[in-house]
């Protein structure tokens, strides 16, 4: 048996790091009055006998906070213990406690290295034994590795109640999703248990052919007849249990309302284009009807479309015309492709479409989960820019972190001074010449920029940004971390100008990172000229007939995500279709891939 002492590398780690206090803007959760009466009952045992002040009391007390992810109350009960080596019960259990609370602050690495320490040997129950398996598990999730939290599921199951093992399942199948298609082909090239094997080859079923419902309903079967031993045979995932009823569903009549005349025909063609490209992909019958929305009142070609025994609308493109929509009682399905926020859920309609407030709100995200806290905007002066600040700044708020300042640009093409008010430079010289007016000496002196920032979001299209990130390296800004929208993509085939972008994040929706499918490529053979300029809009067109398709499986089960062009889509509880995208950056000139499209809620 393994022999812990207090000189044992974890412990020491555990009592330099591991035993810190939660942090103290963290969101408490609301505990249960259950729970704080069985608190103040071992306070008090605590202070009458010696008994109930032992190593496995506390040891208990903690376990319970633990359970109710009352971390603070933890690390004060930890604290208290006396000899971690005391016994394996002791030993392990405070190894246990640890692990959940590295991964509640999300620290996985912490969390493995903690789990690591726990042996075979150890005092653990059952359940406990379980537990470890889902931390592990937990941390793997944490670290994006779907791979090993799916392996780490699938060797847990066998251990598993019945009545547990559906949900174990779920998370087994969801992980493998978040896979794309190539990388789950290239894990079949390895070593892989019987289990193992049967639930990548279910998850390929799911996401390959995915415009095509009928050839999914197909490989399915295929699979339920090679895998018949398989442990998913007998509760398989809902997604392609539901696939016959989703293809009964599907719409027969599909009315397009988009511009083709007028503003923004070139958008609605695009649009339109993409439609129709994933309709022949997906080889369905339906019938499509398309109108110009410039042509008439949005109401009145949304009574027409439904006299022509449209089942489902799509669009409009137009702001303005969603509001009205959203005020409106609709006869029909309605998959608008804009937002009108400030409504109330209508029935009928539901809202998709390439709200930049959504990359901005994803930016804030990524860089919190990074370790910053504390940002500066750059942005300009514009409504886009307005518009964007705001959801940034109020999505990094309510995470916990803090934009210090902001500085907005209109047509310069020099930004020094914009940068030097930022970056507070003058007042770092300012300094330098008071101490050498005082001292009656000339300093030698370098400028220093301030040092209470972690990172800068910078919202500026591929020129403009190319004038602002070598201004910010120069003003002594080289090491901190740019982070930006998909807009600052537009526009970027030159290597030699992206030199200057080098080491920006920014995220981006799949179908401007990789070939990702065949709708994809049919529209770059037909419309070479304008694939690049209009991408966006013709993978809207894909993703909302992808939507078309699955809009009752999104409706009712909407902790399944589609897997799209635009991102990774998912409807809210008020029938908005929220995206999330993937990362790249810039790197040696080149555009880099750094993380699909992934969504760890």
């Amino acid at each position: 048996m393994n022999n812990y002492s207090l000189k044992s590398p974890i412990f020491f780690f555990l009592a330099v790091v591991g035993c810190s206090t939660v942090p103290p803007n963290e969101k408490g959760v609301q505990k249960d009055s259950n729970y704080k009466e069985q608190m103040g009952v071992h306070e008090e045992q605590k202070d009458i006998s010696q008994e109930h002040d032992s190593d496995e009391k506390r040891i208990e007390a903690a376990r319970l906070a633990s359970s109710e992810k009352d971390f603070k109350a933890v690390a004060r009960i930890l604290s208290t213990v006396k000899n971690l080596q005391k016994n394996s019960y002791v030993k392990s259990n405070f190894l246990l406690i640890e692990a959940e609370k590295a991964i509640y602050l999300k620290k996985p690495a912490l969390a493995v290295k903690i789990l690591e320490s726990v042996t075979e040997e150890d005092t653990l129950s059952s359940d406990d034994r379980i537990t470890i398996s889902n931390l592990k598990a937990d941390a793997h999730y944490l670290e994006k590795n779907f791979f090993s939290h799916a392996k780490e599921l699938i060797a847990l199951s066998p251990a598993l109640k019945e009545s547990r093992r559906k949900s174990n399942q779920d998370k087994i199948f969801r992980s493998l999703m978040m896979l794309g298609e190539k990388k789950l082909e290239k894990l079949l090239e390895g070593q892989l248990s019987f289990e193992e094997r049967g639930w990548i080859l279910l998850a390929l079923v799911a996401r390959a052919d995915d415009e095509n419902l009928e050839k999914q309903v197909f490989a399915f079967e295929e699979w339920k007849k090679n895998w018949a031993a398989h442990p998913a045979i007998t509760s398989p995932p809902e997604r392609l249990i539901n696939l016959p009823e989703m293809i009964r569903q599907t719409p027969k009549t599909v009315a397009l309302i988009l511009p083709l005349s007028e503003d923004y025909s070139k958008f609605g063609e695009a649009i339109r284009d993409g439609f129709i490209a994933a309709h022949y992909q997906s080889k369905e019958k339906k019938r499509i009807m398309v109108y110009d929305s410039n042509s008439s009142d949005i109401t009145d070609l949304i009574e027409k479309a439904f006299r022509d025994d449209a089942d489902l609308i799509v669009g409009p493109l137009n702001r303005k015309k969603v509001a009205t929509l959203a005020k409106s009682r609709l006869p029909v399905k309605t998959l608008a492709l804009n937002r009108a926020e400030g409504y109330g859920q209508q029935t009928n309609l539901f809202q998709f479409g390439l709200a930049p407030e959504d990359e901005s709100e994803q930016v804030a995200r990524k860089a919190y989960e990074a370790g910053y806290r504390r940002a500066l905007v750059i942005a300009p002066e514009t409504e886009w820019g307005d518009r964007n600040q705001k959801a940034f700044t109020q999505a990094f708020n309510r995470l916990g972190g803090k934009t210090l300042e902001s500085a907005r640009f209109s047509s310069q093409k020099d930004y020094s001074n914009l940068v030097r008010k930022l970056f507070k430079i003058g007042t770092s010289e300012d300094r330098a010449s008071k101490l050498s007016r005082i001292i009656g000496n000339k300093l030698e002196f370098k400028a220093r920029r301030r040092k209470d920032v972690d990172f800068i979001f910078l919202l500026a299209s591929n020129s403009q940004a190319r004038g602002i990130k070598p201004t910010i390296s120069f003003f002594y800004g080289e090491d901190l971390p740019v982070y930006a929208t998909s807009h600052i993509n537009r526009y970027s085939e030159n290597k030699l100008n992206n030199i200057d972008l080098n080491g920006i994040h920014f995220c981006e929706m799949p179908w401007n990172l990789e070939n990702q499918n065949k709708v994809q490529a049919t529209i770059t053979e037909i419309r070479k000229e304008e694939s690049k300029e209009l991408a966006p809009f013709f993978a809207l067109g894909a993703d909302a007939h992808k939507i078309a398709q699955r809009l009752e499986q999104m409706e009712t089960h909407p902790h399944d995500p589609i897997f799209g062009s635009t991102g990774l889509l998912r409807m809210n509880s008020n029938h908005q279709i929220r995206r999330i995208l993937a990362w790249a950056k810039y790197e040696d000139s080149s555009v880099k891939l750094e993380e699909p499209t992934i969504d760890l809620r």
